[in-house]
């Protein structure tokens, strides 16, 4: 009589083991963290950007600002499934990518560079604002530009699917050149075939550290924008964004999301001080899209 209770008991055993994970998943009521919890993977989007946000560095591992940040999600992630074993797939996307592959679920969440935009607000959902920037212009070092009369007949490339294509528009008498990467509008600029490539200022600002010819570009202009970055996830995947956005606020409240800016940011190559947008940004946490 003994033995058959052991034999049962053991058996109970190895059931919760087996179903622990997909429990946990169940109770997060579904969508991708059920996907991960099936595969053991998290898939990872974002938009290679070189320096700062999200690249590959001399050795092929996936590094940068919102690469650490998004690896503080995937802990929690592990916790909340209890998948230690949970493994991170990167695949680096071109900016028109992000939001058919979120919404196709083909990506958990894009972990790049992504305004937030009220748009955008309708078919995606963000995370809490990481960073904040606005589109200026990469030239060379001869072209001066600040809007109004200095844009006069300019031969402008913006890359595909980005806020500073739509701000470039809105602009008059531009000759708009519309590439598919960023690193494809400055090699444009290099060769002369246009006069400037419009994209937010602290890309332009690493695009320029990662280009051979850097002593001969600038970043030129006004901001023509106030652009929030924050992670893209899947629109109305509750459980998704709570683990994200309880990450995000963790990392500001402990003062790591500030030391992450520093270790990015504020470097021989770049320099870059903290924005009071930012630091309003990390005082008052917000998820605030612009129009």
């Amino acid at each position: 009589m003994r033995a058959i209770v052991v034999v049962k008991s053991l058996a109970s055993f190895i059931t919760l083991a087996l179903l622990g994970p997909l429990c946990h998943a169940q109770n997060a009521g579904g969508g991708a963290l059920a996907r991960m919890a099936r595969s053991g993977t998290v898939q990872v989007g974002y938009i290679p950007t070189p320096g700062t946000f999200a690249f590959r560095d001399a050795a092929g591992h996936t590094v940068g600002y919102s690469i650490d940040v998004c690896m503080k999600v995937v802990e929690a992630l592990r916790k909340q499934l209890g998948r230690p074993d949970l493994r991170v797939e990167f695949r680096p996307l071109e900016a028109a990518q992000r939001i058919p592959l979120l919404k196709a679920g083909s990506i958990d969440l894009e972990c790049g560079g992504n305004t937030n935009t009220v748009g955008r607000q309708k078919e995606v959902d963000f995370s809490h604002t990481l960073f904040t920037t606005g589109v200026r212009f990469l030239a060379r070092d001869s072209v001066q530009l600040d809007g109004g009369q200095s844009l006069w007949r300019r031969r402008i490339a913006v890359s595909n699917g980005t806020t500073a294509q739509e701000t470039v528009q809105r602009e008059q008498e531009i000759a708009m050149t519309v590439v598919a990467t960023d690193a494809e509008g400055v090699r444009l600029v290099e060769e002369g075939r246009v006069d400037a490539f419009a994209q937010d200022d602290i890309l332009l600002y690493g695009l320029i550290a990662a280009s051979a010819p850097r002593d001969r570009l600038h970043v030129t202009g006004r901001h023509l924008t106030v652009e929030p970055y924050a992670f893209m996830l899947p629109k109305d995947d509750a459980p998704l964004r709570e683990v994200v956005d309880r990450t995000v606020l963790g990392l500001m409240h402990s003062g790591e999301l500030a030391a992450l800016y520093r270790k990015w940011f504020d470097t021989a190559l770049l320099r870059i001080p903290m924005s009071a947008h930012m630091r309003e940004n990390i005082r008052y946490p917000n998820k605030h899209g612009i129009p």
